[in-house]
């Protein structure tokens, strides 16, 4: 085959001669260099989203203490809180079964604690015997029966006795015979002259006695029935046994704590009724025994017994919430600055009645409160800013320095490393 021709006047290039090898070999390192320097960024992106610490603060829990008084008054003025100021007597008279010591034996003849009768001056003349009449008064609110020959004593111990059973009703009297309980002129009663009734309870014989308005007269033994059919005793003679039970100091604490029950019952459903508000409002009572009266003593045999109370009671009403803020507020104030009050729910307060005047309506409430306060977790101290690219041991240090804090526990993660982020938000601080 016949090459081909060149046309005149062209020139004949050849391909180049040198090697392709160097510039192969440059390329892979440039490519290499990059996947290096990305797997690198990579991996510090990875390590700075990873990294985290974890700070737990606990913090001491200080006290702060209340004892002041805070005013009530139905008008209040600067620093008082509105409330109502109420007052009243409350008496009751109630009748208790007597109840005496469980299985106890019951000795009906052993005799009662009642004080023997006195006895009279040794006899003068003995021909005579004094007789008159006295009129037995009762200002109890029960009716009192005396059977005949009930003594009557005079306040120099001078003793009489009725002639004749009597009944006497509350609030009333009755006249009847009386005479000496021995012979003698000297018992002759010149003068009215007021008798106590020793054979009643001691608080009883305030209210029951027996008066005379007419002089006595000496009249001849055997004129009177009762001293010819029986001698005059000197001593005072056997009783018939009683029944009932005998009177234990538990009888009297029982009827004691019953009666005081209700009577306060009926003081405070009583004072409250004064008061329309008073389901808004809280209420401190005092309470003042003015008497309290038992008709038996221990030991008495009975089977009931009388008992009376007589209370004076003072109702202070207050708005509970105007209280409770204006105690928060007073706590508060003794909170350091630097620390954080803990929240109070007013289930640590006490309260007591200093002074009141119930027509004033006006009372002073005397506070007792306790309440917390801790360092704040807002403290500069306590900030990331102190911790953040600090060692972990340095970090503790610095924080377990700051006055109030009890310990410190830090978690760094992954947990090979040894050092606090340096950037916030890769630092997490709770305070407990």
């Amino acid at each position: 085959m016949t090459p081909p021709r060149r046309r005149p006047g062209s020139v004949h290039i050849t391909a180049p001669s040198f090697a392709t090898g160097t510039r192969s070999t440059a390329y892979r390192r440039i490519a290499y260099t990059f996947i290096a320097l990305t797997i690198v960024i990579v991996v510090a992106v990875l390590w700075l989203t990873s990294v985290r610490a974890e700070v737990l603060v606990k913090v001491k829990r200080d006290n702060v203490r209340l004892d002041g008084v805070v005013e009530v008054a139905r008008e209040p003025k600067a620093g008082q809180i509105p409330g109502r100021v109420v007052q009243g007597v409350f008496e009751k008279v109630q009748e208790f079964p007597v109840q005496g010591e469980s299985g106890a034996p019951i000795d009906p003849t052993k005799p009662t604690t009642t004080t023997p009768a006195p006895v009279a001056p040794p006899v003068q003349d003995d021909t005579v015997i004094a007789r008159g009449t006295v009129k037995i008064i009762n200002n109890y609110s029960k009716a009192q029966t005396l059977v005949r020959r009930t003594r009557l004593l005079t306040s120099d111990n001078k003793l009489y006795r009725i002639d004749a059973q009597v009944n006497i009703p509350p609030g009333g009297s009755v006249t009847v015979a009386a005479y000496a309980d021995q012979p003698g002129s000297q018992f002759v009663l010149k003068e009215p002259t007021k008798f106590t009734i020793p054979g009643l309870f001691i608080d009883l014989q305030k209210h029951i006695f027996a008066e005379s308005s007419a002089p006595f007269d000496a009249v001849p033994r055997g004129t009177i029935e009762s001293s010819q059919s029986e001698p005059a005793p000197v001593t005072t003679p056997p009783t018939a046994p009683k029944k009932g039970k005998p009177v234990t100091q538990s009888d009297i604490d029982r009827a004691e704590k019953s009666l005081t029950d209700l009577v306060l019952s009926q003081a405070t459903k009583a004072l409250g009724d004064e008061v329309p508000e008073k389901d808004r409002m809280e209420v401190v009572y005092v309470v003042k025994v003015l008497d309290k009266k038992f008709m038996v003593r221990p030991g008495d045999i009975a089977e009931v017994f009388l008992a009376s109370v007589k209370l004076d009671v003072t109702a202070v009403y207050y708005s509970k919430e105007d209280m409770q803020s204006l105690v928060r507020t007073r706590l508060k104030e003794k909170v350091p600055q630097g620390r954080e009050f803990l929240p109070f729910d007013g289930g640590a307060i006490t309260y007591s009645l200093e002074s009141s005047d119930a027509s004033a309506e006006t009372a002073a409430i005397r506070v007792s409160a306790d309440a917390g306060y801790r360092l704040s977790p807002t403290s500069p101290l306590l900030q990331k800013t102190v911790i953040a690219g600090k060692s972990k041991s340095d970090a503790e240090s610095i924080l377990k320095a700051v006055d109030g804090v009890e310990s410190v526990i830090i978690t760094i993660k992954p947990g090979w490393l040894d050092t606090i982020p340096t950037l916030k938000d890769r630092i997490e601080v709770k305070v407990e």
